[in-house]
């Protein structure tokens, strides 16, 4: 099943919700979710001028002396308002990033042809021979991200872009739903881990450090006993640096308190992890906030939990529909599945599937 626009766009807003309701240690990440916005905008726009027609700026004679003037088309508009969003392609965020192949291409065809901002600026009449020039320049860029666009190899890196994302929901599902199929219920835990203002600078290779520290001593820490699976995605904001979400699942025949536990697990980055360096996000505490709670305990035969649960999982592996981190190993990664002799609780019907460590 492919990833349809109800999960783009739920991806989207979860990433918003998660952000903007944000208290606690944590800082709000609005200059990330202002960014994601913005790139999905982009990437509508550059869709819609790729189906458009004809010539998005045309030369119009305004006076007997041969002046003339670049009047815009509707797909015009469109290129003014792409160019306008050129901003976040600086080399910053390309060394971070790989951008969503939509926008790629199109800011680096708008950087092929010299286009700017200032370049699209309204201006006064001009003679009409650098009218026409101008507005070939424009024309040409179009076409050429036009004709991008429908080539083999584009459709090909759009394929690939988006394969793996919708690679990681269908497993994550998988795993989730094998989950169910032993334990009647379910704990789960959403922390947020990352870093303090003053550390937010940590290197990927550090965090890396961090997060196996985390889960190497989960085996032997009480705090984890009954634990019996988790999910982790690294992300990184211009804010915050290199940080992690993550779902805790535990036995919940063993367990209660997921307020609690998931704060006691905060701490335990916060303070014997990164040594008074980190910083967590709590979200379990403000799960009322949430119109589709799917965190806490959830039965597997509430509908409406694992419904909820389900769009939590959109949101840890969409959040890259736009922009994905470019990371030196895996951006994403879960426990493995027990083993069937291992296995406590119901007995139920084993479906095994291949996982990703």
């Amino acid at each position: 099943m492919e990833v349809g626009y109800y999960e783009r766009g739920l991806a989207l807003l979860s990433k918003c919700r998660m952000q903007i309701e944000g208290v606690g240690d944590i800082q709000p990440g609005s200059v990330d979710v202002g960014l994601i916005a913005e790139l999905k905008q982009v990437s509508g726009w550059i869709q819609h001028l790729i189906k458009s027609e004809g010539d998005a700026f045309e030369v119009q004679v305004v006076d007997e002396d041969g002046n003339a003037r670049v009047i815009t088309a509707k797909s015009g508009k469109l290129l003014r308002q792409i160019i306008k969003s050129y901003a976040p392609m600086g080399n910053g965020y390309k060394t971070l990033y790989q951008f969503e192949p939509y926008i790629e291409m199109a800011f680096n065809q708008i950087a092929k042809s010299k286009l700017n901002q200032a370049y699209l600026t309204p201006r006064t009449a001009v003679h009409i021979e650098d009218a026409k020039a101008i507005a070939q320049q424009l024309n040409k860029c179009v076409d050429d991200i036009r004709q991008e666009a429908r080539s083999k190899q584009f459709g090909s890196a759009l394929n690939s872009y988006r394969r793996s994302s919708n690679k990681n929901y269908k497993e994550l599902n998988k795993y989730v739903d094998a989950l169910f199929e032993r334990y009647s219920r379910l704990l789960v835990l959403r922390v947020d881990l990352s870093y303090s203002k003053d550390h937010s600078k940590t290197t990927q290779d550090q965090a890396k450090r961090d997060r196996e520290h985390l889960l190497q001593n989960a085996r032997s820490n009480n705090l984890f006993k009954d634990m019996v699976g988790y999910v982790w995605k690294l992300e990184h904001g211009p804010e915050k640096g290199f940080h992690y979400h993550v779902m805790f699942f535990f036995d919940g025949s063993k367990v209660r308190e997921d307020v609690t536990r998931a704060a006691l697990i905060g701490r335990y980055w916060k303070e014997n992890i990164t040594r008074g360096q980190g910083l967590y996000f709590n979200c379990n505490a403000v799960k009322h906030k949430y119109k589709s709670c799917g965190i806490g305990m959830i039965d597997h035969v509430d509908g409406e939990m694992r419904e909820g649960l389900r769009r939590a999982v959109v949101y840890l592996t969409k959040t890259d529909l736009y922009m994905k981190l470019q990371t030196e190993g895996r951006s994403m990664g879960r426990m493995n599945i027990p083993s069937p002799k291992s296995l406590r609780g119901r007995p139920r019907a084993v479906s095994m599937i291949r996982v990703v460590p």
